[in-house]
C-alpha cells in the first residue's frame, strides 16, 4: 500500500505541475481526474470493503497424527461485491509443544466465497489452532484500507496413533471408588446389610417380613462393593517426539480398559505441578480425557508423579497404578 500511495503521491504532483505550465483545458482535465479517483475508488470498493467476513476452518477436525489435514480460509463479499486485495497475518500454533508458525497471506481479485486451503502441520501430536492475527481489505487502487473483524480461531485435533498394548491384570479387591449409583434403581440384590428406616428411604427398599415381625420399618440397602479402579499415570514432558510415543502408549491403554468396560483414572501434573485427575467411564470422558491431554502446553522438562507419593492415592481407597513410560513399559503397583 506504500508503493501504492507514493506512486500516486508522484503522478499527483507530475499532473500538478502539467496544469501550472500549461493552462488549457487538457491540464484541468487531468488535475480533476487525478483528484478524484481516489474518492471514485473509496467510493466503489466501500460497501464490500465494509461487508467483508473471514472464516477459519479445519479439514478435516480430527485426525491421527501424520494425516493430511487442511485449513481453509473462505473470504465473503456481501452481494457478491468483488474486493481488490485482502491481506491477512495468520498464526499457527500447537497448543502441546509450543511450535508455532506465522505467515502472511496476500489475496487479489475475490470475489464471494473464495476458500483458501493452507497445509496444517501434523508431524507431532497436539491441539492446532489457527488464529487471524490482523487482516485489512484495500480499495481498488490500493491507496485507503480498512480492518476486518477477526474470525474464531480454528482447531484442529492431531491425535495419537493407536498401538498394541496388553491389558495388565487388575488385582480383585483393589479399588477406590464404589459401585455405581445406577445400581441402587435397580433394588437390593442379594449381597445387602439391614439397618432402620431413614427418613426419605424408597418404601420399595422396606423388607416388609422383618419388619411386621420386629415392628418397626427395616430396610435392606445394596452392601457397597469396591471396584478396581486403574490409575493410569505418565510423566508429561519432554520434546515432541517422546511425547508422541507417550500418548500413542497412554490413549491406547485408555481405549483398551474402556472397550473392556473397565473405569479408569489418567493422573499427570501439569507444567506448573499440578496434578490433573480424570476420571475416564464412557466416551464422553475419553473425549474430554484426549483434549485435556493434547490442549495444554507440556514443557520439556517437568516434575515426577513419584516425587509426589501423596498424589498417587484414590479418594476412597486404593488403586491400581500403571505407569506408562515412552519406552512402552507399564509398571503395575
Amino acid at each position: 500500500m506504500l508503493l501504492r500511495r507514493i506512486i500516486y503521491s508522484l503522478a499527483l504532483i507530475g499532473v500538478l505541475l502539467f496544469h501550472i505550465t500549461n493552462e488549457n483545458y487538457l491540464g484541468q482535465f487531468l488535475l480533476a481526474l487525478c483528484v478524484a479517483l481516489p474518492v471514485l475508488s473509496l467510493a466503489l470498493s466501500l460497501p464490500g470493503m465494509m461487508g467483508c467476513r473471514l472464516e477459519l476452518s479445519a479439514s478435516p477436525p480430527s485426525l491421527e497424527r501424520g494425516g493430511d489435514g487442511r485449513w481453509l480460509a473462505s473470504i465473503e463479499s456481501p452481494n457478491g461485491l468483488p474486493l481488490s486485495r485482502l491481506t491477512v497475518r495468520l498464526a499457527a500454533e500447537n497448543l502441546l509443544t509450543g511450535e508455532s508458525d506465522h505467515r502472511r497471506l496476500i489475496l487479489s481479485g475475490i470475489a464471494r466465497r473464495r476458500p483458501v486451503e493452507l497445509a496444517a502441520p501434523t508431524d507431532h501430536c497436539g491441539l492446532l489452532e489457527l488464529r487471524v492475527a490482523k487482516a485489512k481489505v484495500c480499495d481498488y487502487l490500493g491507496l485507503f484500507s480498512l480492518p476486518v473483524s477477526l474470525p474464531q480461531p480454528a482447531r484442529m485435533v492431531c491425535r495419537p496413533i493407536p498401538v498394541d498394548v496388553e491389558l495388565p491384570n487388575i488385582p480383585e479387591g483393589q479399588g477406590s471408588r464404589a459401585a455405581p449409583v445406577s445400581a441402587a434403581r435397580l433394588g437390593p440384590g442379594e449381597d445387602y446389610d439391614l439397618r432402620d428406616y431413614r427418613p426419605g428411604d424408597p418404601m420399595r427398599s422396606v423388607h416388609w417380613k422383618l419388619s411386621s415381625k420386629w415392628d418397626e420399618l427395616i430396610v435392606r440397602e445394596r452392601a457397597e462393593t469396591f471396584i478396581p479402579l486403574p490409575l493410569l499415570t505418565l510423566d508429561r514432558f519432554g520434546p515432541p517426539e517422546t511425547l508422541d510415543k507417550l500418548l500413542d502408549r497412554t490413549l491406547s491403554l485408555s481405549r483398551s480398559l474402556l472397550n473392556v468396560q473397565r473405569p479408569h483414572a489418567v493422573l499427570w501434573l501439569d507444567k506448573d505441578g499440578r496434578p490433573e485427575l480424570h476420571a475416564v467411564s464412557d466416551e464422553k470422558q475419553f473425549g474430554d480425557l484426549l483434549l485435556d491431554l493434547l490442549g495444554a502446553f507440556a514443557p520439556s522438562k517437568g516434575p515426577a508423579l513419584d516425587d509426589f507419593p501423596e498424589l498417587l492415592q484414590g479418594p476412597s481407597g486404593p488403586v491400581f497404578r500403571l505407569h506408562i513410560t515412552p519406552e512402552g513399559g507399564e509398571d503395575g503397583e
